[in-house]
């Protein structure tokens, strides 16, 4: 069995911490204990995880406003019965129809910017879970928004860390009338213990609960987000909306020691997570210093980020192969360019910093696993908000580039490349985890620096999770705090730029399987409010 699962037991009760948690039948996690407690009682109740994990996103639209939402995208990992036969779901909505990148360019425009309706694809999120609860749902579409329709009725209490971040955007949620009468409390935002009610989204979700997502891209919501739309210049169709799709892909997936890593394929940067992973592979830590560790983790990923600034892209459109990265001799080239004293500096990134989403992971009794995120890109995503449905729009159109001839160039009926990125692990044929780690597009350097905590130096689950961050940001090494000072001024002698300390970096949640034990092992990040559970 994978070495991953020999550190369990090894907690330092004299640190600050907490520890995993284990059960043998079920187990979840997410970023809020509202939506795991809704999953678990989904799961008693005979739900599947499917079920689970869609009630449970569905009470973070109201509970993380700012995170997630109907009017996002959705990415999923789902192993039906346990094993390694992984398949992947593509939630991504698509740019209108409509779309003229001509237009922007004779207005002297050549970035995509939160407050432009060109930001805002056609919200996927609906579409894949519909197109997840048809082929692998148990329970009655209607039954999974039932907690979600009172809470969005009767309010649900903000928590901590919800709570900064939405008094963070207050400018934001000011800008679009429709927004602010939504998510503003007198002008203010809601503050920690303040009841939060949306009685729009609510209506919306009872129409999605009868009807489907038919009830939400046809009918009186899109009609609603139509209006909105072009209210403000944007080129959206009725067509756009109503021909929106969900689809079943193949994962990608690589070796990482003496296990498998799977992710989603482009449009999203689960590759770059593999890219890093597989750079990684090549060195043995063993008799590294840790800040040669530190100094090879940051030079592997400025190589996945700057290839995946060159190539990544909606793959209807380009012909990526992910072999080209994980199978041929480039990514050698670039490993015999690292240089151990010396950080290598890369061209700027123009792809736009954002802060986070929601992830969630469910295992049930049958083995059923599901690993899922959903986000609006941007906090309260684009701050534009349909007034009747309550439809809160993300900002995904922002992640297209304008540079003619560029891969992931905007173009009509076409999907952006996607930061959020959910992942699975195997082993000998055998499902042992599922996990993502949230943070915006930190999240393919999340994956891979979480992983190799737990495989390389034999931290657990919650260990990983919680151990002190860094990421390298267009050529600033943003670091947590609490990160070892030593570290830190070796890798300035190195010639890193820091930024320490740095706000904290995402969140994330993994569940390991031990199928020898009959032992599920769940953890939740301590910088988010939620927690694993399970029974």
């Amino acid at each position: 069995m994978s070495k991953i699962f020999n550190n369990l037991n090894k907690r330092d009760f004299s640190k600050l911490g907490k520890s995993c948690v284990i059960s043998s039948n079920a187990m979840l996690a997410s970023s809020h204990p509202m939506a795991s407690s809704v999953g678990l009682e989904i799961l008693k109740s005979g739900g599947n995880a499917v079920d689970a994990a869609l009630a449970m996103n569905a009470v973070l639209c109201v509970a993380e406003p700012h995170m997630t939402g109907v009017g996002g995208d959705c990415f999923a990992m789902l192993s039906v019965d346990g094993s390694a036969n992984i398949k992947a779901l593509n939630g991504s909505g698509k740019s209108s129809e409509n779309t003229n990148i001509a237009n922007l360019h004779k207005k002297n425009i050549h970035e995509i910017t939160t407050e432009m309706p060109d930001a805002i694809t056609i919200p996927g999120a609906v579409a894949g879970w519909s197109l997840l609860h048809k082929d692998y749902g148990h329970m009655p579409w209607k039954e999974l928004f039932v907690h979600a329709i009172n809470f969005a009725e009767q309010g649900i209490k903000v928590h901590e860390r919800v709570a900064s971040d939405w008094y963070n955007n207050i400018k934001k949620l000011s800008i679009d009338s429709d927004t602010s009468k939504l998510f503003l409390n007198k002008g203010d935002a809601y503050k920690f213990t303040e009841n939060f009610k949306n009685i729009n989204l609510s209506n919306t979700f009872k129409t999605i609960a009868m009807e489907g997502s038919r009830g939400f891209y046809h009918g009186w919501v899109a009609d609603d987000m139509f209006c909105k739309l072009n209210s403000i210049g944007g080129c959206h169709t009725l067509n756009d909306f109503n021909n929106a799709n969900a689809e079943w892909v193949k994962p990608i997936a690589t070796k990482y020691r003496n296990v498998k890593i799977h992710e989603c394929p482009p449009n999203g940067q689960g590759l770059v997570a593999l890219i890093i992973l597989s750079i990684l592979e090549k060195f043995n830590f063993n008799s590294m210093s840790k800040t040669d560790y530190v100094h090879i983790f940051c030079e592997a990923t400025k190589i996945g980020y700057y290839l995946r600034d060159q190539y990544l892209a909606d793959p209807e459109l380009n012909m990526l192969s992910v072999n080209y990265f994980l199978k041929s001799k480039i990514l050698d080239e670039y490993v015999s360019k690292i240089d151990m004293t010396v950080a290598k500096k890369y061209e700027k990134s123009d792809f736009p910093d954002h802060p986070d989403t929601i992830y969630l992971t469910v295992r049930d009794k049958n083995g059923m696993t599901i690993s899922f995120i959903n986000s609006l890109f941007d906090a309260f995503g684009s701050g534009i908000t349909a007034p009747k449905s309550g439809v809160l729009f993300h900002s995904r159109g922002r992640a297209f580039n304008l540079i003619k001839g560029h891969p992931n160039q905007l173009n009509p009926n076409k999907r952006p490349l996607h930061t959020i990125i959910p992942a699975m692990i195997s082993h000998n044929e055998e499902l042992i985890g599922s996990f993502g780690v949230m943070g915006g597009q930190y999240q393919a350097a999340g994956h891979a620096y979480v992983l190799s905590q737990m495989i390389d130096f034999g931290l657990n689950p919650q260990e990983a999770l919680n151990f002190p961050r860094l990421f390298p940001n267009n050529n600033v090494l943003d670091i947590e705090n609490n990160f070892d000072k030593e570290v830190i001024d070796e890798l300035v002698s190195r010639g890193h730029k820091i930024n320490y300390p740095a706000p904290i970096i995402g969140g994330g949640q993994i569940i390991l399987i031990d199928t020898n034990q009959a032992l599920l092992i769940g953890a939740s990040d301590w910088r988010k409010d939620g927690c694993a559970i399970g029974y």
